[in-house]
């Protein structure tokens, strides 16, 4: 979406590479990118704003970890494109309604590629990012301990389709037998 530059670090911005990365990876996966498009959405985020989301690119224009293009995208409001969030939230919208990554210019020209090394192999768990200090939240909620019986009923498979049918069938039987007793009594 921009020319490519160095980012600008300010405070707020997401740490190391490594790490931002990884909360990238989990930000853009929160939003609804998958598969190599993930790693590919990260790699831009990387190239973009080096993990920054206070990141102004384009003379002013671009806000952001994906440097979105306010002029471009006056849909977004630029005051709200520093929160992680709200800027992987609108360059999904960006990228879903394009069918691509052809609106970042470091997809463009390839300097995205330098950054998928950086990407983690695909291991997420939920995350929340703080819009206030722009840091991870971690997730808490306790996994529920399941006993035997409960998780034998989350391991069974489901009835297969001729159960079901034979199932149905006779649940409409039983149904035409008590019709018909009303009508013949």
């Amino acid at each position: 979406m921009r020319r490519p530059m160095r980012p600008i670090r300010r405070r707020g911005e997401l740490g190391d590479l490594q790490n931002a990365a990884a909360q990238l990876q989990q930000l853009a996966a929160n939003v609804g990118f998958s598969g190599d498009d993930l790693a590919t959405a990260v790699a831009i985020a990387l190239a973009e704003s080096g993990g920054n989301p206070n990141a102004t690119g384009d003379n002013g224009t671009s806000y952001g970890l994906w440097q979105i293009h306010w002029t471009v995208h006056p849909e977004f409001d630029k005051t709200r494109l520093f929160d992680p969030q709200y800027n992987a939230n609108a360059a999904y919208s960006i990228y879903s309604r394009r069918g691509s990554f052809a609106d970042w210019t470091t997809y463009k020209t390839g300097a995205y590629v330098q950054f998928l090394p950086s990407v983690p192999p695909l291991t997420l768990t939920p995350l929340t990012i703080d819009a206030g200090t722009s840091q991870p939240i971690a997730d808490s909620t306790p996994t529920p301990d399941f006993s035997v019986a409960q998780a034998a009923v989350f391991s069974s498979p489901a009835p297969s389709p001729s159960l079901g049918v034979l199932i149905g069938v006779g649940a409409a039987a039983i149904g035409l037998y008590v019709l018909m007793e009303d009508v013949l009594s």
